[in-house]
């Protein structure tokens, strides 16, 4: 399992409304049907949102990081990004009782 997070600062809360309407009409429907094993979307604040994307592994995330880099870099013109990203070496379950 591969992880990454998107970290998104708007500069207004109508700017970060086209984002996430974007990301959830466009850009997540496409990712998931090309490998994407999930997709969330959280709210930090009214200009703030990160996005937690799983993925089989490695290559598959670069592969859709590659169905989506000219899209990234326009909406990285207008905001700050940042983005954190790795293999995953622990996972929690609950125990079972």
């Amino acid at each position: 399992m591969y992880c990454r997070v998107v970290h998104v600062k708007a500069v207004s809360e109508i700017q970060l409304k086209m984002i996430t309407s974007y990301i959830e009409s466009t850009m997540m429907p496409r990712n998931l049907a090309a490998g994407q094993v999930s997709g969330e979307v959280f709210e930090k604040s009214p200009t703030e949102i990160f996005t937690v994307s799983k993925f089989s592994d490695e290559e598959t995330a670069n592969k859709i990081m590659g169905l989506m880099k000219d899209e990234i870099r326009e909406i990285a013109k207008g905001c700050k990004m940042s983005l954190i990203e790795g293999p995953r070496i622990i996972e929690g379950k609950p125990s079972s009782q």
